[in-house]
């Protein structure tokens, strides 16, 4: 079904709807799980509990991750309760590094006692540290992600980037946009894809040499610093990253005025910007046939900064997880 609404086409079908809903409903369970956090964590009531056990537990295949799990039983108004549970909430959360996940272990002891916390609503899910976690977000974000991604894909022509009329223009280069950031628009480009070579070939290289140097290691800890080479390793990696990032900008930053530079080319009556509204841009972004040359360079324009956002995004990820 396609209908218009103040002269924009809105595009709705089953795939969409149930991809909306799919988001929505991810997101809504994120956002359900941190109000239940911050309820459970606002109006507790503390209770003795006796630890029963502990467990660390890694997952299985390529990549892998550790949980923690601690079993406690504690009474609340004359009832008896098992609960295993160390943050509030349904959502538990996930570690990339063992001794993260063993130092959260590490107040608790089988046969010893501590202090729970009780929701007067929930008494059978006690827990022991009064504080939410960061793992809701991560189902609000992805939610929000599917759900603004699918509604972009919503509005707007469905025939973006196709028969544009680029195959009319005049062959003649136009003068505008030859320099970027200063430098010739050709050198830019040779440098940004020698970047996004090189760089992922460093930071495998510098990936292996810090898995070789642990192996060969004699001790059991490490203590990482820069002039070590387990550390200059490291280093290395996160450069390599970096300059990837780097060459990703260059390049999507020459891939744009290359756009600009094919809109100019075109005849008097151009299409809208594919950037402005976003809608249409998506659109491109979903199609696989049928695109000219302008649809293809905005594209892999598009492609490349959304690669940029996410790579960002992982690195914001990171270092606020591990703060």
């Amino acid at each position: 079904m396609q209908f218009t609404v103040r002269g924009v086409a809105i595009t709705v079908t089953p795939i969409i709807l149930l991809t909306l809903a799919l988001g929505l409903g991810i997101a809504g369970y994120g956002g359900y799980d941190y109000v239940q956090q911050t309820d459970a964590v606002n109006n507790p009531v503390a209770v003795e509990t006796a630890v029963v056990e502990t467990e660390l537990s890694r997952s299985e295949g390529r990549r892998f991750y550790y949980r923690v799990r601690v079993e406690h039983t504690y009474e609340y108004q004359g009832d008896e309760y098992t609960s295993n549970q160390i943050f509030p909430g349904s959502t538990k959360p996930i570690y990339t590094v063992r001794d993260d996940a063993a130092q959260i272990l590490e107040p608790y002891e089988p046969n010893t006692t501590t202090t729970a916390y009780v929701a007067p609503d929930s008494p059978s899910r006690g827990f022991l540290k009064r504080q939410t976690t960061f793992a809701p977000f991560k189902f609000i974000g992805l939610g929000g992600f599917i759900t603004v991604l699918t509604t972009l894909h919503a509005i707007g022509a469905r025939n973006a980037g196709q028969n544009t009329g680029i195959g009319q223009t005049s062959k003649q280069e136009t003068s505008h946009h030859n320099t970027v950031f200063g430098v010739e628009r050709n050198t830019l480009c040779r440098g940004s894809k020698r970047l996004l070579l090189v760089t992922p070939i460093g930071f495998l290289i510098s990936l292996a040499s810090v898995v070789a140097l642990l192996l060969n290691s004699s001790t059991t800890t490490v203590q990482v610093r820069l002039t070590d080479p387990v550390g200059f390793a490291l280093l290395t990696a996160v450069l390599s990253i970096l300059g990837f990032i780097v060459g990703l900008i260059l390049y999507g930053s020459w891939s744009f005025t290359e756009y600009r530079r094919l809109r100019e080319r075109m005849p008097d009556q151009r299409p809208p910007s594919p950037f402005r509204p976003p809608s249409r841009l998506i659109t491109i972004l979903y199609t696989r046939d049928g695109l000219d040359a302008y649809g293809r360079r905005v594209k892999l324009t598009g492609f490349v900064f959304t690669v940029i956002g996410f790579l960002v995004g992982v690195i914001g990820f990171v270092l606020v997880t591990a703060g």
